[in-house]
């Protein structure tokens, strides 16, 4: 009797553990990212290779670099969730929980120009020193890194003609580089063969006896998806805005229903000096409708105010 087509063919392997290029840190009750020198490993891989390794002896299970090196624009969100993944053509957006098909342009893209959406790789491999059965998965964002990696498995897969089962170290390395004229040393990845080509080549003259199927990459941010100093603090003062602006809200609420105000009062206020069509129903939402804007209601409340003051 034959196998089961579909099923008994597929080895699934699971997955261990990530490993990570920074550490969390706090700004202003926010946890950001921040850049090591080091990989960051489970307990387990720390036993293996140190408590800050620089290097990881790896293996790659399958000869197809698209299941265990995954390449995509990548959107977050704010809470670090995946909600858009392109190939700049087309993308898969979940924008408001829709998911859709939408053309994928780098060059028109305002995420991508903010440097939310940046290309990322999601790395999984063997840790044959550590135990468990199962690959673990890096992730990076760096230009470089990936630029490092593809070239180095272009190079392997013509002096050896597959990846499986091949010995690899990847490294975290200094490189010298110029973001925005500015130079700085950036740790980046490296993937080298462990031995030398001659030893290397052995392995590769033992084929492999079957294929295995990974498991699909999570959708987490990249370790090094770092904000720069500047977004940080863009961050911090779009929540102090937004934290003023429900303040304001509040306190123009309170003036409308402490006196009373009529509906044609609210209505002429807004029209003749912001020119919005604003109402009595709007001020029964617990926050700010999306067309108040802080000089709104700093001026309605100074024209309540003024108004009031002999009262």
């Amino acid at each position: 009797m034959s196998p089961i087509k579909g099923i008994s063919e597929v080895i699934r392997l699971p997955r261990l553990g990530k490993i990570r290029l920074g550490i969390k840190n706090e700004v202003g009750g926010t946890a950001y990212p921040e850049p090591t020198d080091y990989f960051v490993c489970p307990e387990e891989v720390k036993k293996a290779f140190g408590e800050k390794p620089i290097e990881l002896r790896i293996m790659f299970p399958t000869n197809d670099p698209a299941q265990w090196a995954s390449q995509y624009l990548r959107c977050y969100s704010d809470s670090r969730l995946l909600i858009c993944k392109g190939n700049g053509e087309t993308a898969i957006s979940s924008f408001n929980s829709s998911v859709k098909e939408v053309p994928c342009d780098p060059a028109s893209c305002n995420f991508y120009r903010q440097g939310r959406c940046r290309p990322m790789m999601n790395l999984q491999f063997l840790l044959p020193n550590c135990p468990g059965y199962g690959v673990y998965q890096l992730d990076t964002s760096s230009y470089h890194s990936m630029v490092n990696i593809n070239s180095s498995l272009e190079l392997a897969r013509n002096i050896f003609g597959r990846f499986c089962m091949i010995p690899f170290s990847l490294l975290r390395v200094g490189k010298e580089v110029h973001p925005e004229g500015q130079t700085k040393i950036a740790q980046v990845l490296s993937l080298l063969p462990t031995f030398s080509i001659e030893e290397t080549l052995k392995y590769a003259q033992m084929p492999p006896e079957q294929a295995l199927v990974l498991p699909p990459p999570d959708n987490e941010a990249p370790d090094d998806f770092f904000p720069e100093e500047s977004t940080k603090k863009e961050i911090q003062s779009q929540r102090f805005q937004k934290d003023a602006l429900v303040e304001l809200w509040d306190r123009a609420k309170r003036k409308v229903w402490q006196f009373e105000m009529q509906d044609y009062q609210v209505a002429h206020y807004f029209r003749k000096y912001c020119h919005m069509e604003a109402g009595l129903k709007d001020f029964e939402s617990s926050l700010p409708p999306e067309k108040f804007k802080a000089e709104h209601l700093e001026g309605f409340l100074k024209d309540i105010e003024k108004h009031t003051q002999f009262s």
